[in-house]
């Protein structure tokens, strides 16, 4: 199980790491910067958190994803097509995910893994791309049992290059948000939004999605899971101001959201593992959401079987 999580507030509030598009409905990644702005954020999280260990891991592993971008393959982007053209339950997926896994596994700095993550690292050096292919399906398929989460690790991150490498070279006439929960490039959920100031009295609120970084206008105080806006209540820590779980008590699902007229030095998937505290805060009041990447089958009751 994972620790409960930081809940201190975060640092440097006058110091924007990122920029962020208010007035855009779609915001495609920059490769240039996407996942090493990510491992510094992750990086400046670490000192002195309760995950300091896992933090410092994946900021390794975030910086590995920077590296691997560089050459890769382009991938096979998809034509015209109705709904989101990255769905990985359409769209077919090619080797150059494989290409990104080999790459951060070679490149890692290994210095900070624990035992789990060198072995995990070591089994998938060696796995056939046959193997590779259906560990892939199951964290698409978002069926990643605990024994399996070390391994999925890697997995989720290759996945996450390949797949903002492709929605970074679509063009924003190709997606229509149609002011949905799902990622309008890839389909998948959003790891959490962030709201800016600007727009509205209230600001507006962008949805940032958990495997292909794109981000995406929502309206504010509407569930990101069933639309619903009757029954929405929010939960935060004390004296915490830049952060609130919206928790909608039609569905029981609840998102993150992030406030960067309080605290500027954020980035949306480094911010929600610094945060996980919260996650159990909420879960115990039996609300729920699809897990961040990097913490899918950890955060779960253990199996039984390997």
């Amino acid at each position: 199980m994972v620790p409960p999580g930081s809940r201190q507030a975060l640092s440097n509030p006058d110091n924007t790491v990122g920029s962020f598009a208010e007035s855009d409905p779609v915001k495609l990644p920059d490769l240039l910067t996407v996942f090493a702005k990510r491992a510094e954020r992750l990086r400046a999280l670490a000192p002195g958190h309760e995950l300091e260990g896992f933090l410092r891991m994946l900021a390794a592993l975030v910086a590995a994803q920077h590296e691997a971008l560089a050459g890769l393959p382009p991938g096979t982007l998809p034509g015209p097509t109705k709904g989101a053209p990255l769905d990985p339950a359409s769209l077919k997926r090619d080797e150059s995910w494989r290409v990104a896994l080999a790459r951060i596994l070679e490149r890692i700095d290994v210095a900070g893994l624990p035992e789990a993550a060198l072995k995990a690292r070591t089994a998938l050096a060696a796995a056939s791309a046959d193997d590779l292919e259906a560990s892939a399906d199951r964290f698409l398929q978002g069926n990643v049992k605990p024994s399996q989460a070390a391994e999925m690790v890697f997995v989720a991150a290759a996945l996450q290059v390949a797949w903002t490498r492709m929605a970074a070279l679509l063009e924003l006439a190709q997606l229509d948000p149609a002011d949905s929960g799902q990622c309008p490039a890839c389909g998948s959920p959003s790891v959490a939004g962030m709201v800016a100031p600007g727009g509205t009295k209230f600001g507006h609120r962008h949805l940032h999605c958990s495997l292909c970084a794109t981000s995406w206008r929502y309206v504010r105080t509407r569930c990101v899971h069933c639309g619903s806006t009757d029954k929405i209540s929010f939960r935060q820590f004390a004296g915490t101001s830049y952060l609130r779980a919206e928790c909608c008590e039609a569905c029981q699902g609840y998102s993150k959201v992030f406030y960067i007229e309080n605290a500027r030095t954020l980035e949306p998937l480094a911010d929600d593992l610094g945060s996980l505290g919260l996650d159990v805060l909420v879960g115990e009041e039996g609300f729920a959401r699809v897990a961040n990447p990097f913490v899918l089958g950890v955060m779960a009751e253990p199996d039984g079987n390997n």
